[in-house]
């Protein structure tokens, strides 16, 4: 009970104040009789805000190229570009699944696949199952798994790797809980 407490005290803050700044700034401003426009910044502390959650909410392709380095343990491919990507929001313990597809030109697909070996992955008939999962599968069109990898770490996180029939596309997923 007083971690709800505790937890609903700190979202209250953290959305009051700006919204309080806001009000503030914005009677300050139309006290002072400046031109109405100006008004318009009392509104950039709502705005910073807003960008915040955006990002929380979705994230960017660092994001994943993190996820990606995280998982196989070596840099962002050159050629790789995120096709199709999703994470569900992180729990209070931080723990999230995040699927993403890359493309990949074979040299990387290659690299990619030895270094998967060399840390530990083991080929599997299927891997787990997600909601991330699902959705960037249903975004590929017919293109079949053609190998599966699979690897858990610490016992409470496990990554995936499909590489895809056309030769360059690969699903990576990480889930931890």
């Amino acid at each position: 009970m007083e971690f709800l407490i505790f937890l609903l005290l700190i979202v209250v803050v953290i959305i009051g104040a700006p919204i309080t700044i806001s009000f503030l700034l914005y009677r300050w401003i139309k006290k002072k009789r400046f031109n109405k426009k100006w008004r318009l910044i009392s509104f950039v502390p709502i705005l910073i805000l807003g960008f915040f959650i955006y990002r929380a909410i979705y994230p960017d392709f660092d994001f994943y190229e993190e996820d990606f380095e995280q998982v196989v343990e070596m840099p962002f491919p050159k050629s790789g570009e995120i096709r199709y990507k999703i994470a569900s929001y992180p729990d209070h313990f931080g723990d999230y699944t995040s699927s993403f597809l890359i493309e990949l030109d074979k040299e990387d697909m290659d690299r990619l696949e030895s270094q998967i070996l060399n840390i530990g992955f083991k080929e599997v008939d299927n891997t787990m199952s997600s909601e991330e999962l699902d959705y960037v599968e249903s975004k590929v069109d017919s293109k079949e798994y053609l190998k599966q990898y699979a690897r858990n770490l610490d016992a409470d996180k496990y990554f995936s790797i499909g590489f895809l029939n056309d030769g360059r596309s690969v699903i990576i997923t990480r889930a931890s809980w």
